[in-house]
């Protein structure tokens, strides 16, 4: 749908203007059915600010156990090349895209539309939280988020359907030395409000508002208002750090001009096996 896709600028950390949404005919959309006796559940794959890369090979484990799969490269649909981008802007062009292959799957007579899933990773995490406000529990069974940051646009006020978060333990990815990627909070400046993203803790912790400090990912947890019985669970995995399947575990910092802060990526194979074993018991309930 070549209406959807829009060329917004890179400004900087920014982009500016009108933000894309999906097009199927994009070259980096891989989507796959399974052949079986009746039609397949989907899982949207939703990747980090690595590109898809980040998602691909997970994205190869959902196929394994039987689903169909949908996965892209959000950036390059809004022609934007990888880089440093802020994460806010990362996680705008992440949810528009991503929502807008929800309504294009929606159609699709190859799968069964009342059994769909996201998955995100990173960047992907924190924009499938939000899809979790957005998407009708009719035909979304759940949302997966792995690793997911609230700097960036902020997690909603209410979800609607249930969510899996997950942390490697060893994960401290852009957090202060001595803290773990779910211990993450930041002044409210870094916050981006997102007009397309539900109402979310960025109405009131953003650029320009007077709130001092955004909450963390638990905090989110256990304030977020659950609609139609959905829950969230929360899974800790040893052997693991940021991104399970983005390769060995790498233990790292990095300093970006403001002091160093944790980079450690990767898992076992022990702790992909377990993550794998968590989400397939997440997909069959």
């Amino acid at each position: 749908m070549p209406d959807q896709i829009k060329k917004p600028e890179r400004r900087g950390l920014a982009i500016v203007g009108d933000l894309s949404g999906f097009d199927p005919c994009n070259s980096t959309v891989e989507f796959k059915v399974p052949v079986a006796p009746s039609k397949p559940g989907l899982v949207i794959s939703v990747h980090g600010g690595g590109g898809t890369k980040d998602a691909a090979k997970i994205t190869k484990e959902f196929y394994k156990l039987g689903y169909a799969t949908l996965i892209f490269d959000a950036y390059d649909m809004n022609s934007i090349p990888l880089g440093r981008i802020g994460n806010a802007y990362r996680q705008k062009m992440l949810l528009k895209t991503s929502y807008a292959a929800y309504e294009w799957v929606l159609g699709r007579p190859e799968i069964d539309n009342k059994k769909i899933y996201f998955y995100g990773i990173s960047n992907g995490a924190s924009a499938v939280i939000n899809i979790a406000g957005m998407v009708s529990p009719a035909h979304v069974r759940g949302v997966i988020s792995e690793a997911p940051n609230p700097i960036g646009i902020g997690y909603p006020n209410a979800i609607k359907v249930p969510i899996q978060i997950i942390f490697g333990k060893l994960d401290d990815l852009s957090a202060p030395i001595g803290q773990k990627r779910w211990e993450i909070s930041a002044p409210c400046f870094l916050n981006r409000r997102f007009d397309f993203a539900p109402i979310g803790f960025a109405e009131d912790c953003r650029k320009g508002k007077m709130k001092i400090r955004k909450p963390t990912t638990l905090e989110w947890v256990e304030s977020v208002s659950k609609k139609n019985n959905s829950h969230i669970a929360v899974n800790y995995i040893d052997e693991m750090a940021h991104g399970a399947f983005l390769g060995p575990v790498n233990i790292s910092t990095r300093n970006f001009g403001r002091g160093p802060i944790g980079w450690s990526t990767g898992g076992t194979p022990a702790a992909r096996e377990k993550m794998m074993s968590l989400i397939k018991r997440f997909l069959d309930n």
